[in-house]
């Protein structure tokens, strides 16, 4: 198992985590520098994981698969502008 170990695996996996993390913190600040924006974003967000696609069936279960596709969605999204907006911060360093 030792020789499976990887250490650029592991380099690429903690840069990640490091891009996140700072592009959450940037986004975080830039919400508290424009109050009435980052309410407005917040209220359109939660409305975004609560509305059902058209296409979701009538049975409870279809309802509880298409909601949860939906966060699925949302949170990979954010995931992914968290780690451009901290690699923007990153560049050239």
């Amino acid at each position: 198992m030792a020789e499976e170990f990887d250490l650029t695996s592991v380099d690429r996996l903690l840069r990640m985590g490091w891009s996140i993390s700072l592009g959450a913190i940037k986004t975080s600040i830039d919400m508290m520098r424009d109050p009435p924006q980052a309410v407005s974003r917040f209220v359109s967000g939660m409305k975004e994981i609560f509305t059902l696609p058209d296409a979701t069936g009538p049975d409870f279960e279809d309802k509880a698969k298409a909601l949860a596709g939906v966060w699925l969605e949302k949170g990979m999204s954010l995931l992914s502008e968290f780690k451009t907006a901290g690699e923007k911060l990153t560049e050239g360093k």
